[in-house]
């Protein structure tokens, strides 16, 4: 028995340890996304000039603190402590690293794109896409990452309705639509890549539609959760 204990207590001390790295390195990413591309600014002028970046920011800052929130759901509703879980979670940390920097410009280029919609001139350092081929692309890059991050938490929620012991029936329901939202989200943005990759030559709003796609996620969202209230709904 206090071998069993030991052991328990080690395995939650890993945990805890794992969890600190994810959501320091989660911040770190944040923090690289604030200062990427920006400089401390040494005047008004400067300072109001860096507040134009603050919708791009808004949007990536949400992105990422989706995957973030996803994974905080996990190892509270249904972590499974063993060595595949820990390589899974760090995966999905090294993705993200690679995620800021394509996750900004596809924000930055989407806010400079509406703004010179609507004023017919572009935003002050903003950055600048020559053809859609560099459009298509920053998308190739984007969904690449995309695909990658949502594939590390299917995986983990796979892995964790494979081997949850002792788990309720809604607490297995909640695991599985996580998983099918994460399935699908890999679907849209593999479905983005193809697009990019098929419109890399193309130019006008044609060169959009990869970024378009992500739009169906609130139908992956919609679908998975549709599910699971009907599960819920009826009795074992």
């Amino acid at each position: 028995m206090d071998s069993i204990q030991r052991e328990r207590r080690a395995g939650l001390i890993e945990a805890q340890r794992v969890d600190g790295f994810f959501d320091a390195a989660f911040a770190f990413v944040v923090s690289v996304l604030a200062i990427a591309g920006t400089e401390v600014p040494h005047d008004l002028h400067e300072m109001l000039l860096a507040l134009d970046r603050i919708p791009a920011f808004a949007c990536s800052f949400a992105t990422l603190l989706v995957f973030w929130y996803r994974h905080v759901r996990w190892r509270e509703r249904c972590r499974v402590h063993d060595t595949t879980s820990v390589f899974f979670s760090l995966m999905l940390v090294f993705f993200a690293l690679i995620f800021v920097y394509p996750l900004n410009m596809v924000f930055s280029a989407m806010f400079n794109a509406i703004y010179a919609g609507f004023t017919g001139q572009l935003l002050p350092n903003a950055l600048v896409l020559e053809t859609g081929h560099d459009l298509s692309m920053l998308f190739l890059c984007y969904g690449m990452a995309y695909a990658c991050m949502a594939l590390c938490l299917a995986l983990l929620y796979r892995h964790s309705v494979r081997h949850m012991r002792d788990a309720s029936r809604e607490e297995t329901i909640e695991a599985r639509e996580s998983l099918y939202i994460q399935l699908g989200s890999v679907g849209v943005a593999l479905l983005s890549i193809t697009l990019a990759l098929l419109l890399r030559n193309g130019g006008g709003w044609w060169s959009a539609l990869p970024g378009m796609a992500y739009s169906l996620l609130f139908l992956v969202y919609s679908f998975a959760g549709r599910w699971a209230r009907r599960m819920l709904a009826n009795p074992a």
